[in-house]
């Protein structure tokens, strides 16, 4: 009121401009005064208890704390860290692995003359398909002519598990490199393990040991002998899965003697990696069908060795056979890990072979060799992976951060409730309880005012009485 007072006073003697200025600086008097009045409430409130800062500060860096912890914990919890169990398990029954034979050197040289009509010791050179007549003979039929069949590679039939074929069977597979190979797997499991119980397997060759001339041969003659788990099929394609399968070399007219030892893995699908649980699924399988795929589709023909699935005609000209040969040769040859969509298996077995005894296997007058392939022992090695996080350890650590870092407690969570409930509804509730506390009062006035007039009355009706 006073600067209205003092502008009607002094109108006919001050400008509008000068009104506007005293209007102002009066605002601004009064600005100043509110700004003042808060940072001076803030500062007598911390000069009152200043250790109010040491408080707030402290719950401000252990509750920033506890957020990190907890979203560690739902992340472990979400995608749990994995650990590997290693332990050994006595199996009363234990399972033998396939194991697949190849020929060295894996062409017959005289077929490959006769059909090719030229110097040719394997199908990988170009003179073995200069002068191919592509029109009568089919290139299935020389390879089929060109390699060694099952007769021609075990001696007499003699194979078998505990003794016996009915336990085993075989298959036939065609390789580029390697030629026919053959692999036995066994039909039933063993409850022994000793060397009778294992495989024995004698083998004959075409060329015999006092013969052999390194340099007649690219490779030693004799064989290759390839021990892998009876689910997966052999490839001589390179690719990881390769490195579940076990190696030895058999030479011509020796006597051989392979302790098996069996490794099982088991591991834990995650959001990082992905396995497959079927249990026959095979990474080999899918790797080299995609492989091939690849190779036939870039050569546009296929060959025997390529998978069957491949649905493509047969190379028929110099020049689709060559440039199918290239390709895949470049892929056999390379040291770079095919970029196939194949998932590895949950569960796989490794089995690691130990050569126990070599010498020299003349039984016979042919060129063979005689191969055992058997257990010392029950026991497996077991590697399994578990998580190491569920819901249980993950209460215990949101327990122990809330109550390491903030010393929480039942009592102290409903204290910060009501804290936290008084700050967000204060003003409600304090407008509420200024509501209780009118209406209270304005009832104790009435009853006051009542018993009042009562006393009135009675004090009247007293005096009458006493007239």
């Amino acid at each position: 009121m006073e600067p209205l007072i003092f502008l009607l006073w002094n109108l006919p003697r001050i400008s509008l401009k000068q009104v506007a200025g005293i209007i102002g600086s009066q605002s601004r008097k009064k600005k100043t005064s509110h700004n003042m009045g808060y940072w001076s409430e803030l500062r007598a409130w911390l000069f009152k208890d200043p250790a109010k800062i040491i408080r707030y500060l402290v719950l401000f860096v252990c509750c920033i704390i506890v957020i990190v912890q907890l979203y560690e914990c739902f992340s472990k919890l979400d995608n749990p860290p994995i650990s590997t169990h290693s332990y050994y398990n006595l199996n009363e029954t234990i399972e033998m692995p396939a194991v697949t034979i190849c020929r060295e050197p894996p062409y017959k040289e005289e077929e490959l003359k006769e059909i090719s009509g030229n110097t040719c010791t394997h199908p990988k050179y170009s003179s073995c398909w200069n002068f191919y007549p592509y029109d009568e003979v089919p290139i299935s039929e020389f390879f089929v002519n060109s390699t060694f069949n099952e007769t021609e590679t075990f001696y007499n039939k003699q194979y078998g598990l505990s003794s016996l074929k009915s336990n085993v069977e075989i298959t036939t597979s065609t390789q580029f490199y390697r030629g026919r190979c053959h692999t036995i797997r066994p039909k039933v499991a063993l409850k022994r393990a000793t060397k009778t119980s294992g495989y024995s397997i004698m083998l004959q060759h075409h060329v015999p040991k006092a013969d052999v001339d390194l340099d007649k041969y690219e490779a030693r003659p004799g064989w290759h002998l390839y021990i892998h788990d009876p689910k997966e099929n052999f490839t001589e394609v390179s690719m990881k899965a390769s490195g579940r399968v076990e190696y030895v070399f058999v030479d011509i007219d020796e006597e051989i003697e392979i302790k098996l030892q069996s490794q099982y893995f088991s591991n834990i699908p995650t959001k990082n990696q992905y396995c497959n649980k079927d249990e026959s699924y095979s990474e080999l399988k899918c790797g080299e069908k995609c492989i091939l795929q690849a190779v036939g589709e870039y050569a546009n023909c296929s060959g025997p060795w390529l998978d069957n699935d491949i649905k493509m005609e047969p190379c028929n000209s110099y020049k689709s056979i060559m440039k199918l040969i290239g390709e895949y040769s470049r892929v056999y040859e390379s040291d770079d890990d095919p970029e196939c969509d194949c998932d590895q298996p949950c569960e796989s077995r490794i089995f690691s072979t130990y050569i126990q005894n070599r010498k020299n296997f003349t039984k016979n007058v042919e060129p063979s060799s005689q191969i055992y392939i058997y257990y010392t022992t029950k026991l497996i090695s077991m590697m399994e992976e578990r998580p190491s996080y569920d819901t249980t350890q993950f209460i215990a650590d949101v327990g122990g951060s809330l109550g390491f870092l903030l010393g929480l407690s039942v009592l102290g969570l409903i204290g910060i409730l009501e804290h936290i409930t008084l700050l967000l509804c204060g003003g409600v509730i304090k407008k509420m309880q200024r509501s209780h506390e009118k209406r209270t009062k304005m009832n104790e006035e009435v009853d006051k005012g009542s018993e009042n007039s009562d006393a009135t009355v009675d004090i009247a009706t007293i005096s009458k009485e006493g007239l």
